[in-house]
């Protein structure tokens, strides 16, 4: 299928204008038999753009989509509701049903963003991104939706409109079956709606009935039935779109089944034609060779609307032996040879003059370099005597370039290479049909097997039979490589009555010393400049929503600035208290923005976190965990920045320091977060914007068994060795490896300086020996920041598979953590002596952090270069694996000590079957898409069996199995038999 294009030249409301000669008197596609329409359609312009036209009339006719187009609709609902008429509610008719989606919907020419995806019977608003109806309905408002939309695709089962439905005029009766319709709700917005909306939706169109998914048909394979159309598809074959078309007894021709030609056989043939892929020009992707995307007008004769189906497919409709038949102008072979034998009288021939012939093809542009000499315009128009030759086409189902320039060369070639030839024949040519090819002999004009197309054909008094026919070349439809067509951009032009909002605005809150040692708290607001660039000033807005208390207060937005600058401050907030701060941006015609606003409790004091209370945990799926807790109310807490969670593999006796860090989560009103399922102990802290943590972590235990969806495959620890370990270290970033004071070999952030360079006595150094001196007098450059910020361990240990798999790794960390320089005396306890938590000499791990880290590859160790973070569990396709430790902080004082590291290899378990396979001479080997890890678990159900049939399994590996069916007697039968296999492991070849 083709996209709807935006193509200016010369594509007119996705309606393609070819520019060609007037070929001959008669093409059967071009020019129709018997009659000749009026091709140069001075309204087909109108026609395109009355698509897009939202009518507003009782009895306007409702139009047919096929294929992808834009399109408009009937209102056929109109109705205000709410106070002051705040809702406009719309039920605007797209055309006749089933379609397959609405992929877009358009109101004012604006694409709308919305909140869902676009789907039948499902209400949808207006996405939050969407900032032209994304709005909010007045100034004390804050934004949100004015539209809401409710697709209904036309079934002839669909239910009424549930958004409609709150009006009183609109009832259950009201249903539209077999209508695609859309139900709208618009907010009123001056800035958004100034008139009556004007809506478009991009439809796929109307299911069809294909007979090549018809298995039930020779030569149709799927479930598509003629007579059931909830079997029926999207499809933009035009071939499918007329048989639609004919046997429709609601909008079309109303044609039965047996009409048609057995099991719809040409139908099936032509349809094929127009899905072959082709490469339209070198580097695109393949595209069908004709699609149609089409609106059929109802009020026109279908006998019209049929012409224009067979111009959109170089198709030819033949009512034969009682069934419509349908042939699509293509390559072939001729029906039948017709020599002097049989052919009765004389033979006329004749060619083209000039006046059907054409030497341009004018659409799109074409580098003729690459063409051969006979099909370049300055060689045609110098052999027509300088004279341009040139006609118009209207194919109004085209909105392809390239399906529409194919159109136009098969007309310019026909026009300069075609032969017209009359003549009367025996009987042999009755079962000829329009458009069928015939090799004609003839020693006269020298013709040896020469194909001809039928154009005409008539049955004479004595039987014989009067042909008139045309050249035929199978050049003629060679897909001949195109030229790109060249993308036109938009022009788009400012507009002054809509102005962007400020990007953001950020709130912060201070202590200041205001007068005679008067400690007041101001606020500091912060705008993000708006992106346009015709904006004058900005409004800044203020109201209290509640006190220090947390009850909702009563008040009202007023204005604290007006002003060009980005930052503002107001004095005198309430600690505790919640302030909302709205702005918005003015450009110099007075129009103003929407409101961009923020909200902010005032923090105050500086007291520690509140424990975390009510920490629970709980499956959630088969693999993941949801962790729940009650975020600390206190007005203390009131500045909690985030919530620490941190992992133990142990079920008991879990502690902070030993816990590796998992993850964080944002906000204080934060209360839960997913993580994956591990059997151990999960540990909370709630953590304050100046880095205070809760005194005691909260901990939940879990002792949930193996995860049913996971095996282990293989696992191992790595040990840091004190002498080994250095080898391990990365070359630029390098971790220190050396024993703790309880006797354990650990990996830490080594030190930015050496001990060597503290300057000294040997004795002299104040604080921990090992970080160099901590005064300025021995360490004037690091003294109180003199960690890594970060460093790599490379494991000894790797993982290597036998092939390519899904391979989950489950790291555990074992560690505690440590910062020398944070000791009671010039820590907390230097500022709340009292109330100072443990631990006193060593901050806790939120400013250390520790992940281990995976590169894979499918080809070999070396090549795993590139790693990545495993937070607590992740799945890779690899055949490769290489680990390293990564230890980092955000303080240049503290570090994680690594113990050891374990890595798991689990595989997901998975199944894989079959059925209604059938046995060759009693056997069939079966091979697996994805090979297992290790040999599955096989399940059989054998079907049509006999009384002594056995079955036997043999071959049973990782890749497949073989199954044996024999008989009582133990001969090889034949028999059906369905399967599964239950396993683990997915193999991949790449």
């Amino acid at each position: 299928m083709c996209d709807v294009p935006d193509i200016d030249i010369p594509i007119i409301g996705d309606i393609i204008d070819v520019i060609v000669d007037i070929v001959e008197s008669v093409i059967s596609w071009i020019l129709p038999i018997p009659d000749i329409p009026d091709f140069g359609d001075v309204n087909q312009d109108q026609t395109a753009r009355g698509v897009l036209v939202n009518k507003i009339s009782a009895n306007a006719a409702i139009p047919i989509i096929y294929g992808t187009r834009k399109v408009g609709g009937n209102v056929a609902f109109l109705e205000t509701s709410g106070t002051d008429n705040q809702y406009l509610y719309m039920a605007l008719v797209l055309g006749e049903g089933e379609i397959d989606d609405i992929t877009e919907i358009h109101v004012n020419d604006n694409l709308v963003t919305w909140s869902a995806d676009i789907a039948d019977n499902t209400q949808i608003t207006v996405n939050s991104s969407d900032s032209n109806y994304f709005k909010a309905p007045d100034a004390d408002s804050s934004a949100e939706s004015l539209i809401t939309v409710e697709p209904h695709y036309g079934s002839d089962s669909q239910s009424a409109s549930s958004l409609l439905s709150t009006l009183t005029s609109w009832t259950s009766n009201h249903k539209l079956r077999g209508l695609a319709y859309l139900a709208v709700r618009f907010q009123w917005n001056a800035d958004a709606f100034g008139s009556l909306p004007t809506v478009n939706a991009v439809v796929k169109g109307k299911k069809v009935y294909n007979p090549n998914l018809d298995g039930t048909l020779t030569g149709g394979s799927g479930s598509h039935r003629a007579d059931t159309s909830s079997t029926w598809a999207y499809s933009d074959n035009p071939v499918y779109q007329l048989l639609d078309y004919l046997r429709n007894t609601r909008f079309g021709m109303g044609i039965a089944n047996s009409y048609f030609d057995s099991n719809f056989a040409e139908w099936q043939t032509a349809g094929d034609v127009c899905d072959v892929n082709i490469t339209p020009y070198s580097g695109a992707s393949q595209i069908d060779l004709m699609d149609s995307n089409a609106v059929i007008d109802t009020s026109k004769k279908a006998i019209d609307n049929v012409k224009e189906f067979l111009k959109g497919c170089r198709g030819i409709l033949n009512y034969t032996a009682g069934a419509y038949k349908v042939l699509v102008e293509t390559t072939g072979s001729a029906a039948i040879s017709l020599t002097e034998d049989n052919i009765i009288g004389g033979i006329q021939v004749s060619s083209k003059n000039k006046n059907y012939q054409s030497d341009e093809v004018q659409f799109p542009p074409v580098d003729e370099t690459g063409l051969a000499s006979a099909d370049q315009h300055a060689t045609m128009k110098t052999a027509d005597g300088d004279i341009l030759l040139e006609g118009r086409f209207d194919f109004s189902m085209l909105t392809s370039p390239y399906q529409a320039q194919e159109m136009a060369e098969i007309i310019l070639r026909r026009s300069r290479s075609s032969l017209d030839v009359s003549i009367n024949v025996d009987g042999t040519a009755t079962d000829l049909q329009i458009g069928d090819i015939v090799n004609i002999t003839h020693a006269t004009p020298a013709f040896s097997a020469k194909p001809f197309r039928v154009q005409a054909m008539s049955i004479n008094a004595d039987s014989t039979v009067q042909l008139t026919l045309s050249e035929h070349q199978d050049s003629y439809y060679t897909f001949g490589t195109q030229q790109e067509v060249d993308t036109i951009p938009d022009t788009t032009l400012p507009n002054p009555f809509s102005i962007l909002p400020p990007a953001s605005i950020s709130l912060t809150d201070e202590l200041v010393e205001y007068a005679d040692g008067i400690v007041i708290t101001r606020l500091i607001i912060t705008v993000g400049a708006s992106l346009d660039n015709f904006v004058d000033n900005y409004e800044v807005q203020i109201k209290q929503t509640k006190d220090q208390n947390g009850n909702t207060v009563t008040d009202s937005f007023r204005e604290i600035s007006v002003g060009k600058i980005l930052e503002y401050q107001h004095l005198n907030v309430i600690d505790g208290a919640e302030y909302q701060v709205r702005v918005r941006a003015v450009n110099s015609l007075g129009v103003k923005s929407t409101f961009v606003s923020a909200t902010r409790v005032i923090v105050g004091g500086v007291e520690a976190p509140s424990n975390v209370e009510d920490f629970a945990v709980e499956m959630h799926g088969q693999d993941h965990m949801k962790l729940t807790w009650t975020p600390p109310s206190k007005e203390s807490d009131l500045d909690i920045s985030f919530y620490e969670i941190r992992f133990q593999d142990v079920t008991t006796g879990a502690n902070w320091l030993n816990s590796t860090n998992l993850v964080k989560c944002p906000r204080r009103k934060c209360d839960n977060v997913i993580v994956p399922a591990r059997t151990g102990s999960y540990l909370i802290k709630a953590v304050d914007k100046n880095s205070n943590t809760s005194a005691e972590a909260n901990i939940v235990t879990t002792n949930i068994s193996d995860i049913q969806a996971y095996q282990l495959v293989s696992s191992f620890t790595e040990t840091p060795d004190i002498v080994e370990a250095a080898n391990q270290m990365d070359a630029t970033l390098p971790l220190a490896v050396k024993i703790d004071p309880s006797g354990d070999v650990i990996l830490t952030l080594d030190t930015v300086t050496n001990f060597d360079d503290t300057i000294g006595n040997f004795d002299s150094p104040s604080g921990d020996f090992e970080l160099g001196g901590s005064d300025t007098t021995s360490n004037p450059n690091f003294n109180n920041s003199n960690r890594d910020a970060k460093g790599f361990y490379n494991f000894s240990n790797s993982l290597s598979l036998s092939n390519i798999y899904d391979g989950n790794i489950e790291p555990t960390i074992t560690l505690d953590a440590e910062n020398p320089y944070d000791l009671f005396d010039s820590g907390k306890g230097a500022l709340l002596f009292d109330e100072a938590k443990a631990p006193f000499d060593g901050t806790e791990q939120i400013h250390a952090f520790h992940r281990v880290q995976i590169a894979t590859s499918t080809t070999s160790l070396d090549n795993c270069t590139s790693f990545v973070d495993i937070t607590q569990s992740a799945t890779f396709k690899f055949k490769f694996a290489k680990f390293r430790l990564k230890l980092s902080n955000d303080d240049s004082q503290t570090s994680s000590n690594v113990k050891t590291i374990s890595i798991k290899l689990n595989m997901e378990e998975r199944t894989f079957a079959q059925s209604d396979l059938t046995t060759s001479s009693g056997s069939r080997a079966i091979t697996y898409t994805n090979p297992f890890y290790a040999a599955p678990s096989l399940g059989i159900a054998a079907q049509n069996m006999l009384t002594g049939d056995t079955y036997s399994i043999t071959s049973k590996t990782v890749n497949g199995f073989t199954i044996a069916f024999v008989n009582s007697s133990g001969s090889a039968v034949d028999r059906t038999f369905d399967y599964i296999a239950k396993g683990y492991g997915l193999q991949s070849s790449s």
